[in-house]
């Protein structure tokens, strides 16, 4: 394999593109997010991949496309625990399959007739048509017909040998229109999982994926250290979830390790405290630790316990059992991988050790989703539930997603009361705020609603 940076800024974490076949970074050109290096992996003829290179960085996120999918998946063991976010798009692990994959008779068909004529026929249907792919060409690979050979003769012979290998991936996204790999044996392959249907032909719009699949953290930070001051005044709806999760402490397995004042209890998120004064008011002796990724700590929390740090790769660093208690209260969602976490969290945690969460499922915040176009991709219930059962030490207490609605005169208000709050922190892109209230308030005589879905999780370590 090889591999080229198309944005290197010296950030900590990076955004790894495992490409297609007969590609090189050229296509990838322009391609930027902020607080992430990208690079781009490709030409499968030799699958060894050289990691050294990647290690670093604090955080790798993976975006796999077409028979990327595949090389993804054979190179996971080697990125190791850094990984977080994992994104398939256009692609299945069994890349050469006559149900999961691109049907074999046209895989060897491909081999057999390849020439500059077909690879040109073939980055067209690629391309979904004949204007995306005149831009493509401006772009387009510079790779011989002998080596596009070489490399698709080797991804058949790998590709039987590698079907299982490697973990889920976070989302698996399917191309509606791919004249690729069928889209069909697309949904086969995914069977089951959290896949997500977008109208979009074989090559997809890669800064459109990168910007809505992966956080920009250092804009998280910002917008809610800068909404610190009003943050209480304005998050009833954060209230009362800090609410009933202090609730579910009370059940007498969390209760007794609260009341332990021998035991570690660490809070992921602690923003203003809303969750932590709940839990010491209710159990003054608990020692409670605090990670938030807002440079300091909040009033009326002990700076002494308190860590500035992106939990999420913080987590991939605690030592195993260390933690008898973690609880965290609408933090997740702006983690590239919640699954992953929990997976590290139930490693940190001792046996019989509990995680008392809560995140948001897929209907959270829709309204402002459907206005501006843009929102964080969320799993529900059911699908947290299957995740949960494939972790070999997780024993599941409960997993319950509810939903609650706060009404605002008007969507003005229901806007500075994103801003005030730091949910707004999903974009940089200046956004009208007037044509974004017009769509989520179409009638101005209704009042503006904004649907919040809490999803709680329970879950013990297996003793």
């Amino acid at each position: 394999m090889r591999h080229a940076y198309v944005s290197r800024t010296g950030a900590p974490r990076l955004i790894l593109i495992f490409a297609g076949w007969g590609m090189d970074e050229r296509p990838f050109a322009g391609l930027v997010r902020a607080g992430y290096d990208i690079a781009v992996v490709w030409d499968y003829t030799d699958m060894t991949f050289r990691h050294e290179w990647t290690e670093g960085y604090g955080e790798v996120c993976v975006l796999a496309w077409s028979m990327g999918v595949m090389a993804a998946q054979l190179c996971h063991a080697q990125l190791g625990p850094r990984v977080t976010a994992r994104i398939a798009v256009a692609g299945t692990p069994r890349p050469v399959d006559d149900t999961a994959g691109i049907p074999e008779a046209i895989f060897r068909a491909t081999l057999e007739g390849l020439s500059e004529q077909s690879v040109a026929r073939f980055m067209r249907r690629m391309c979904g048509g004949a204007g995306a792919f005149a831009v493509f060409s401006s772009r387009a690979p510079q790779r011989s017909v002998e080596s596009l050979r070489a490399e698709l003769k080797a991804i058949g012979e790998r590709a039987a040998s590698c079907a299982g290998t490697g973990p889920r991936f976070d989302h698996y996204i399917v191309a509606a229109r791919d004249a690729i790999f069928p889209p069909d044996n697309q949904r086969a392959a995914f069977e089951g999982m959290d896949t997500i249907e977008s109208d979009i032909p074989h090559l997809p719009d890669f800064q459109k994926i990168i910007d809505g699949f992966f956080i920009d953290k250092t804009l998280v930070a910002e917008r809610f250290s800068a909404a610190r001051p009003s943050y209480d005044d304005h998050a009833e709806p954060q209230k009362l979830i800090a609410d009933y999760l202090a609730g579910l402490l009370a059940d007498k397995d969390t209760r007794a390790i609260l009341d332990d004042a021998r035991a570690t209890v660490l809070e992921i998120g602690c923003g203003t405290g809303l969750l932590s004064r709940r839990v010491l008011d209710m159990h003054p002796a608990a020692r409670l630790a605090y990670w938030d990724i807002a440079p300091y700590a909040p009033e009326g929390i002990d700076p002494a316990a308190y860590t500035a740090c992106d939990a999420e790769t913080h987590m991939a660093e605690t030592a195993a059992g260390a933690t008898d208690m973690i609880v965290s209260a609408s933090t997740m969602q702006w983690f590239n991988s919640p699954e992953r976490f929990v997976e590290r969290a139930l490693r940190s945690l001792r046996p019989g050790g509990m995680l008392v969460l809560s995140t948001f499922g897929r209907r959270n915040m829709h309204e402002t989703a459907s206005a501006s176009g843009v929102g964080l991709h969320l799993a529900d219930a059911a699908v947290w539930r299957e995740a949960i059962a494939a972790m070999p030490e997780a024993e599941p207490v409960e997993v319950r997603q509810v939903e609650m609605q706060c009404r605002f005169a008007d969507a003005m208000h229901a806007l500075r009361h994103l801003s005030r709050t730091g949910v707004n922190a999903i974009t940089r892109t200046a956004a009208n705020a007037r044509a974004i209230a017009s769509r989520l308030q179409p009638d101005p005589a209704a009042p503006c609603t904004l649907t919040y879905a809490p999803l709680f999780i329970i879950i013990r370590k297996k003793p």
